[in-house]
């Protein structure tokens, strides 16, 4: 059985020095960016939007795309059905800031899986992390997984990490579903260390985007099927 996401979203979280001010609305539409019909939502507001530009930070939405900009972190939020788009307008914003200071790009993906029992939850829940252990600690309660992050790098245990590009896969109980699990992958990009081209940190930063964001989207997927799956099947 192949099990899909209710919910799915992204979100390209950069670590950098940022300007907030300058990602504003309008400079996206100025850019060809975003259209007009966007820019309009953005700038407007209203159902709960609410549009702020300044120093010190930049936050809105528009109906498919949330943005903030703090001094010290970039993050764009997929709303509504995920598409390539989205990743393209990540690329887009950073080809026009080739020289601005950055350290490292999260590729993520949120899913949100909703089951029709209680006991499909608990099952997913004691496979990944055994209840045995705290049953012995606390015989007269009841223990249940809220949230559990493993971390994936090249190399092996006895040796030393080969890069700090990392992989971290969360589950966790849903946030949105009275049964159901919520799974999230994170790509993370060290931008810090220098290859032998001549682009700079925030160039780099639109490639990794550019290449890896549906690469790192098939593998939450596939990841996210196969944790299901084994689990739930046994």
């Amino acid at each position: 059985m192949t099990y899909q996401a209710e919910i799915l979203n992204s979100a390209i979280v950069v670590i950098g020095d940022f300007n907030p001010s300058i990602f504003s609305p309008d400079w996206l539409e100025r850019n060809e960016l975003i259209g007009e019909g966007d820019a309009v939502v953005a700038r407007e507001g209203g159902s709960g939007r609410k549009l702020l530009v300044s120093h010190q930070v930049t936050n809105y939405e528009t109906d498919w795309f949330t943005l903030q900009v703090l001094e010290n972190q970039f993050s764009l939020t997929s709303r509504g059905v995920l598409s390539p788009a989205f990743k393209d307008l990540a690329v887009g914003i950073f080809q026009l800031v080739p020289h601005t200071p950055v350290k490292a790009v999260g590729l993520n993906f949120i899913a949100q899986f909703k089951f029709d029992t209680q006991d499909k939850q608990h099952q997913v829940g004691d496979v990944f992390a055994p209840k045995a252990i705290w049953d012995s600690l606390y015989p007269d309660e009841f223990a249940g997984l809220e949230e559990l992050t493993i971390r994936i790098q090249k190399g092996s245990r006895e040796q030393l990490p080969v890069s700090n590009d990392e992989k971290r896969i969360t589950l966790q109980r849903s946030k949105n579903f009275k049964y159901g699990v919520g799974l999230s992958f994170n790509g993370h990009h060290d931008l810090t260390v220098s290859d032998e081209s001549d682009l700079s940190p925030t160039e780099r930063l639109a490639i990794v985007v550019d290449e890896e964001w549906e690469n790192t989207w098939e593998d939450a997927v596939r990841v996210f099927d196969k944790l299901l799956s084994k689990a739930i099947s046994g």
